[in-house]
């Protein structure tokens, strides 16, 4: 069990690592990763989104507890986020950074570690967890940031409407359901073929978004602050996968859909929450932290809630 679940983590960390390793020893200068970010947030992860959620069977038995849940997990973070911020009398631009990192969770990682433990049986449900989660979790960061700025609220829906991910995510949605009816005019065939070149671009690219993931982490970051930094990982890394763990046996929720909530849930936060806080001239510094910290903290925690899982 041990070697299985180091076997499925390693490759993905040592890449996180090595993107660390390309920015901390210039061999790829900073000027140049803020192109390759552009590029991942704007294509390559809307292309790994869409296709692996146009492919979910969303009505699926079992889905609707699983979608539930999957969403229930982002409203747990924002409201212990909000909780937190309250007890420490945050500002509104602390309590947006908190509120952001703490509700996304990283997709690509998911979908990466998905695929290592489960092999082709993962795609049954990945798409089915990461569409509510999504969807949901880019609406309330863009909400939380612009809430902070002068008429940032009449900026919110124009950046909701051009975010690249919320639109994979919700037209993805609207293929998943639509395509299951179009038979025989678009059969699995047809499908696999027009999706191809998504698949492509999307999944190839797998191991560069780990990259720049790894080339995103700010330890100086983690200096001052500290209380916040810590409540952003443990509810993060800890709370959130911790919550859906136990309500994934109160719903009948088991075997492969239950550690794949749990794998997803307890991830770190998602690069794309630092562009987003960059795009609202928002706490970047603090948010580069808190991502920062909870890379580190997934790093421990979740091999280990994992495992339960499987044991279980």
């Amino acid at each position: 069990m041990t070697l299985h679940i180091l076997a499925v983590f390693f490759p993905a960390f040592v890449l996180v690592a090595l993107g660390y390793a390309l920015r901390r020893w210039q061999i790829i200068p900073d000027g140049q990763w803020r192109g390759i970010n552009l590029l991942n947030y704007r294509v390559l992860l809307p292309c790994i989104l869409f296709v692996t959620i146009a492919r979910a069977d969303l009505t699926q038995a079992g889905a609707l507890p699983v979608i539930a849940l999957s969403a229930g997990g982002i409203v747990l973070a924002l409201i212990l986020s909000l909780g937190v911020a309250r007890l420490l009398k945050a500002t509104a631009r602390e309590t947006a950074a908190l509120v952001a990192v703490c509700c996304v969770w990283n997709v690509v990682l998911f979908f990466t570690l998905a695929d290592r433990l489960q092999g082709a049986a993962s795609t049954q449900w990945t798409g089915t967890i990461a569409a509510p989660a999504l969807v949901l979790a880019t609406i309330i960061i863009v909400m939380a940031f612009a809430g902070t700025r002068d008429g940032g609220m009449r900026k919110a829906l124009p950046a909701l409407v051009r975010d690249p991910v919320l639109i994979a995510c919700l037209l993805a949605v609207a293929t998943a359901l639509i395509w299951p009816l179009l038979p025989p005019l678009m059969t699995a065939e047809a499908v696999d073929t027009l999706l191809s070149p998504l698949d492509l671009a999307g999944y190839g690219s797998l191991a560069l978004v780990l990259i720049c993931m790894g080339a995103g982490l700010d330890f100086a970051a983690l200096k001052g602050r500290i209380r916040l930094l810590f409540s952003a990982a443990a509810i993060r890394s800890f709370a959130v996968p911790l919550f859906v763990l136990m309500a994934a046996g109160v719903l009948g929720i088991n075997g492969n859909a239950e550690t794949l909530l749990v794998l997803a849930t307890g991830g770190p936060s998602a690069a794309f929450v630092y562009a987003v806080a960059t795009e609202f001239e928002g706490e970047t510094g603090l948010t580069a932290g808190m991502i920062t910290l909870t890379v580190l903290a997934s790093a421990i925690a979740l091999p280990v809630l994992t495992a339960l899982t499987l044991l279980g």
